[in-house]
């Protein structure tokens, strides 16, 4: 199990440093469509412009981090069904689920060491200072992300059926960009997956709120939102898990 662990981590690194210019290119294009909105947004509101810089940027990068959680888990699948080593992953001794729940925890420790250091270049470089305590930065990053692998799994079931879904995924990930820009004060938005962590990753960027400071409301809806899609994300997949079993389509694509 450990070995298995270690072994994804690896596996990351190892595809990272193989594909270097691939994954230069990603971040370059991360930086360019940031300041794509940031430009955008500083046409659109003219001199109140600066009231509204930090929300961006916090908006922008907690997208990112819900779009490789998201992504992750469906991508993971769909390679592995591309390179016809899928079914091999059912048949091991370690079972797929705990290999999966191991990719995405490899995957959230690389994002977040390579995606914070981004949001404190980009505030920098737009002359903003983000006023972040690490130990609540991590926490909302955590709980938020583990609402976005619920929709992950979700999205990784549906590979297992339908092989290729990166159109619909497509759809979802600029569909969630609008989400989580804009502020709407109402509890079924709060609900949606990563919303609750934005905001209030947003009140910690612009006044420094702490963790024990935020009302205790924030947390319970953080936490019920984090548990419901993870619950429902198990759930649904393993319902996708059992039908492409029952049609023995795990070793095609």
């Amino acid at each position: 199990m450990v070995n298995a662990f270690v072994a994804n981590f690896k596996k990351n690194f190892i595809e990272m440093r193989r594909y270097f210019f691939d994954t230069v290119s990603s971040f370059i294009i991360l930086f360019i469509i940031f300041y794509l909105i940031f430009f955008g947004y500083m046409v659109a509101s003219g001199p109140n412009f600066g009231d509204t810089i930090d929300g961006i940027i916090v908006s922008y990068f907690m997208w990112i981090m819900f779009l490789a959680s998201f992504q992750g888990v469906s991508d993971w699948i769909s390679q592995e069904a591309e390179r016809g080593t899928l079914e091999q992953l059912f048949m091991s001794p370690v079972r797929f689920e705990f290999q999966m729940i191991f990719h995405v925890i490899s995957d959230f420790c690389i994002n977040v060491l390579m995606i914070v250091p981004l949001m404190y270049l980009a505030a920098f470089t737009t002359g903003r200072t983000l006023n972040f305590d690490l130990f609540t930065l991590l926490y909302l990053i955590i709980l938020g992300s583990i609402s976005a692998v619920g929709v992950g799994l979700i999205l990784g079931g549906m590979a297992l059926i339908f092989k290729k879904i990166s159109s619909f995924i497509q759809i979802c990930t600029f569909a969630f960009l609008a989400i989580l820009m804009f502020e709407v004060d109402a509890l079924w938005f709060e609900l949606l997956p990563m919303v609750k962590a934005t905001g209030m990753m947003r009140s910690m960027a612009v006044t420094g709120t702490k963790f024990y400071q935020f009302p205790i409301q924030d947390h319970v809806i953080l936490w019920i939102t984090a548990a419901l899609f993870l619950l429902v994300g198990i759930a649904i997949f393993r319902g996708f898990e059992k039908r492409a079993m029952v049609k023995g389509t795990l070793g095609q694509y």
